[in-house]
């Protein structure tokens, strides 16, 4: 059984590589871009970052669909530090009323770097697995099983609890409900919000018992579990990524 991943065009490069191994190198990579301190460092994690992204085969419009809001977020940075950070001395350009400081724009500029890098490079080693192949790495890496199901059976139910959402804001929009800022929607919002719940806590009785009839006993089992990986182009990435994580810190307090 083959898991079909979003914007994903071909199974090939990281797509190869077990998800263990990826989760590994996406840890080690994030902690690493995160305690830069030097823009130039944190340059080379970002095109890393983009390599690991190119080699991953997914489509650049499912990129794009996840890198944009995180970069909305840095925009409000750009737009927020250089007026507010700065220390004493600091070198200011006046424009009227507004100043700017050159160290808000530089930590601006780092932030937006680091984020993009390790954003990219979760996209790209842990988004080339599927939910229930992450969920494995995660338990044979040893995070507890609970929360392992947790995330499985939430990933599962998620769409259909969307559904139930809409169908009963729909009956009450039918029923005359139109938003305002008053009491009576937020009164009319509460009731809808445990409604939901209601029914949520119902499904899942159900689900659960649908589940124990049919022998589940606290594992889901992985219909098409992954060996070692095939692909050597993505092996080699996972290794370089590694070697990426240790060197980067490295240059990065000697510079």
């Amino acid at each position: 059984m083959e898991f079909d991943l979003p914007g994903q065009e071909r199974a090939f490069g990281l797509r190869a590589v077990p998800a263990r191994k990826k989760l590994c190198s996406a840890l080690a990579f994030s902690l690493a871009a995160a305690l830069l301190s030097r823009p130039l460092p944190a340059f080379v994690a970002c095109v890393f970052a983009g390599l690991l992204l190119w080699r991953s085969g997914l489509s650049p419009a499912f990129i794009a669909r996840r890198l944009v809001p995180v970069n909305v977020f840095f925009l409000f940075l750009w737009l927020l530090l250089p007026l507010s950070f700065a220390p004493a001395p600091e070198t200011t350009l006046r424009f009227g009323l507004v100043r700017l400081n050159a160290s808000g724009a530089a930590l601006a500029l780092l932030i937006t770097l680091k984020g993009n890098a390790i954003a990219a490079a979760l996209l790209a080693l842990a988004g080339t697995s599927s939910v229930p192949e992450n969920g494995h790495a995660l338990m044979r890496l040893g995070l507890p099983e609970k929360l392992v199901v947790l995330l499985l059976v939430t990933h599962a139910n998620l769409e259909r609890m969307t559904d139930e959402y809409r169908r009963v804001f729909q009956a009450a929009r039918l029923r005359g409900f139109r938003p305002a800022t008053n009491m009576a929607s937020y009164g009319t919002y509460a009731k809808l919000i445990g409604l939901l719940l209601v029914r949520s806590w119902q499904r899942a009785q159900r689900v659960e018992t649908a589940m124990r009839l049919r022998g589940f006993r606290g594992r889901f089992p992985l219909i098409a579990p992954q060996g070692p990986g095939k692909d050597a182009a993505g092996s080699l990435l996972l290794a370089a990524c590694c070697a990426v994580a240790v060197a980067l810190p490295l240059w990065n307090w000697h510079a």
